[in-house]
């Protein structure tokens, strides 16, 4: 894993869209679905991690990879697979590692999710 920062775009909204008929409104309202939820799979995925809890690092990953599919956001999504494989394996030696980067990655993927709904969806 690299330390530098990740400059690619972090999610398509024209990939998104395009997944929902262009139904902006249905964009919009998945965005807040998953600004109320996402935060507490992640949170949950971090708690299973601290108890060493393999299932339930799977089990919050899975949760949280299912949210981050919809947006085309391949950095989120791809850090919370490396994630959940990784626990599904029974390794969690590297999990902190991962953790962080899915961390890193699902506050980029919020912060831009954020400006999207809070500056509209341009039509």
């Amino acid at each position: 894993m690299s330390n530098r920062p990740n400059h690619d775009p972090v999610f398509s909204l024209e990939e998104g869209l395009a997944r929902l008929d262009d139904d902006r409104e249905t964009f919009q309202m998945m965005i807040d679905l998953f600004m109320e939820h996402a935060p507490k799979d992640l949170a949950d995925a971090q708690a299973a991690l601290n108890a060493g809890n393999a299932a339930g690092v799977v089990r919050s990953s899975h949760k949280l990879k299912g949210a981050i599919l919809q947006f085309c956001a391949p950095a989120a999504l791809q850090a919370c697979k490396d994630l959940e494989e990784s626990a599904k394996a029974g390794n969690l030696a590297h999990g902190a590692q991962l953790y962080a980067s899915l961390e890193y990655e699902f506050h980029r993927l919020l912060t831009a999710l954020r400006e999207v709904r809070d500056g509209g969806i341009a039509a």
